[in-house]
């Protein structure tokens, strides 16, 4: 049944007239036949009764006020059913086949980090128990149990991980990046809590040590959770173990921080026939290698002479990085000397010099003016603080002289008020040592140049910031810090999921920049999440249904360059909406 527009000239005007028919068939043959005579109507009347034709025909639309629709529920669709995708297709779903709660867990840390005990009413706002039933039935303790479990797979997911790397071609390098870092606790104590060396520069909070290794892309497949109080050092021979027996990884080349040289480190990984690039501290620079590439300390007039009579080369066309190769009792090293790290670092010292020069000029007026006697061991407390406080105790010098001071009391009277005079003396042998240092920095590996140039050991060992950064986003957007479970097991359960939740956006941040997208995981998180599913009701017939929001042009760009397409077709959304409708 149709609106049907007749139209007849008469005498050179136009007249219109509308009738309601509906089609039937004759012989094969589709006629239509009149069903009422309507007559003349204006475009708007004639718009109103197709609606209301349309509305007869189909059950499914209702005519109703616009102030009688409403939204009465909104949850999280897009960002969820993103990351939602790229669990499944990094088959994680298969390896947690028998746990509940671990892709919520891993995704609330991507979009909205929270307390373990508030994930189910932050699921509940989320499209997740459509395609996770057991989200659907709670008890506040499943969480943790779940996160019991987590703890006993840690070294089967990491393998996992790796082979799942190994499949999709992801890993183009046999390179892999490897550093510590440090998470404080809030609350009670936890048996790996330990006072240590913070890298959070929270010294007053007992820690966690977290190892971390993963791929030149960014992707983690090796983490460990150690005490609070365990040194840097001291890691590398389990990192060699695991990384032969466990991963089964034949040949790589391990690039880790200074930090960790030691000469039991590096022959333990020789004995395993495996590589590393690393670097020296300034200590080991100084006792090794100094005295033969710096002699003298280089000035701002005369640097440039000094890389050529020292034999450097720069690295670049600007000359902002020389460099220099050495060959030492068997030791591959390459010493380079940053032109703008020289003059930063130059220029940071006199400025600190000076500093200390005038904080030492503000004590002597402060004791020359002294209105009451001073005690020797106060002043010495004094100079040793301000010392301490620029790094600057090896560097000076200091005597402490009496002065005394006439002054007469409010009676009139002479007295003697005691004070000292602070003498500073700079230890210009130690400065000159310290300035031979400026702008260097020694790389040492086990590999000829036949296997690595001297170019090449120094961008490894640059990229290595890459594993600094999966720390950052670790610890700012992920939540790692501060940790609030205190059982050993799931603290290694929180920072697994923490290293999962990293694995994914990590990934995202592959597939955006193979696409030529800029915007960062982060960001694009936040674009998508205005995409929702909206429950919309219309109350003069009490009528309910699921909604997706349209996506923007940006949102559906941005699906192809995740590799999510599906989401894109009509066929998939409608199984979501018939899903989600179990649960809403």
């Amino acid at each position: 049944m149709f609106l049907k527009k007749s139209t007849a000239t008469i005498k050179g005007t136009q007249y219109h007239h509308y009738k309601i028919v509906e089609s039937y068939r004759d012989d094969g043959k589709i006629k239509h036949r009149i069903l009422f005579n309507v007559g003349k109507l204006t475009d708007e009347q004639a718009e109103q009764l197709k609606l209301a034709i349309k509305v007869q025909n189909d059950p499914g639309l209702v005519v109703t006020h616009e102030r009688e629709i409403a939204v009465t529920k909104s949850i999280a669709y897009l960002d969820i059913m993103v990351l939602h995708q790229m669990w499944q297709q990094w088959n994680l779903a298969q390896f947690f086949l028998n746990d509940r709660w671990v892709e919520a867990l891993v995704l609330n840390r991507c979009i909205d980090p929270t307390s373990k005990i508030r994930l189910q009413s932050w699921a509940e706002q989320t499209i997740l128990p459509a395609f996770i039933p057991a989200l659907r039935n709670y008890d506040e303790y499943d969480v943790y149990r779940e996160l019991d479990r987590i703890a006993k797979q840690e070294d089967a997911l990491q393998v996992f991980l790796y082979e799942q790397l190994k499949q999709r071609q992801r890993i183009h390098s046999n390179a892999f990046f490897y550093d510590i870092t440090s998470s404080y606790f809030e609350g009670s104590q936890c048996v790996l809590a330990k006072l240590g060396y913070s890298r959070d520069h929270r010294p007053d909070r007992e820690q966690v040590v977290i190892a971390l290794m993963i791929t030149p892309e960014g992707y983690p497949f090796y983490w460990r959770v150690l005490d609070g109080n365990t040194q840097d050092v001291t890691t590398i021979e389990a990192l060699v173990h695991d990384v032969r027996r466990r991963f089964g990884i034949a040949k790589c080349t391990l690039v880790f921080d200074r930090g960790m040289v030691s000469a039991t480190n590096l022959k333990s990984i020789e004995q395993e026939q495996l590589k590393y690039v690393s670097a020296m501290d300034k200590d080991e620079i100084r006792t090794t290698l100094l005295d033969e590439v710096m002699p003298v300390a280089a000035t701002s007039d005369d640097w440039e002479q000094v890389m050529e009579r020292q034999a450097f080369r720069p690295c670049d066309e600007d000359a902002l990085l020389f460099y220099r190769p050495l060959l030492l009792a068997g030791s591959r090293y390459i010493v380079t000397f940053d032109v703008g790290r020289f003059h930063d670092q130059t220029k940071h010292r006199l400025r600190q010099c000076d500093q200390m020069a005038q904080l030492i000029q503000d004590l002597n007026h402060a004791l020359r003016t002294a209105k009451n006697s001073r005690k020797r061991e106060a002043v010495e407390r004094e100079v040793q603080r301000l010392l301490a406080r620029k790094g600057m105790k090896k560097l000076t010098t200091i005597t402490i002289e009496p002065l005394d001071i006439p002054a007469v009391t409010a009676k009139g009277k002479a007295r003697t008020i005691t004070s000292f005079q602070v003498h500073l003396q700079w230890c210009e042998d130690q400065l000159k040592e310290l300035a031979r240092l400026d702008g260097l920095t020694c790389f040492i590996t086990n590999m000829s140049d036949n296997e690595l140039a001297d170019q090449e050991v120094i961008t490894w060992y640059r990229r290595k910031n890459k594993v600094e950064e999966s720390f950052h986003e670790l610890k700012s957007h992920l939540k790692l810090r501060p940790m609030h479970v205190t059982r050993a097991e799931r603290v290694k359960a929180h920072v697994t999921i923490c290293m999962l939740a990293n694995f994914l956006m990590n990934d995202m941040e592959q597939r955006l920049q193979a696409a030529g997208y800029k915007q960062a995981p982060n960001d694009l998180l936040q674009t998508l999440e205005v995409c929702r599913i909206h429950r919309m009701e219309i109350s003069a017939v009490k009528r309910k249904w699921l909604s997706i929001q349209e996506m923007s042009e940006h949102q559906q760009r941005s699906l192809q360059a995740l590799q999510c397409p599906e989401l894109l077709q009509e066929r998939f959304q409608k199984e979501i909406l018939a899903q989600a409708e179990i649960c809403l």
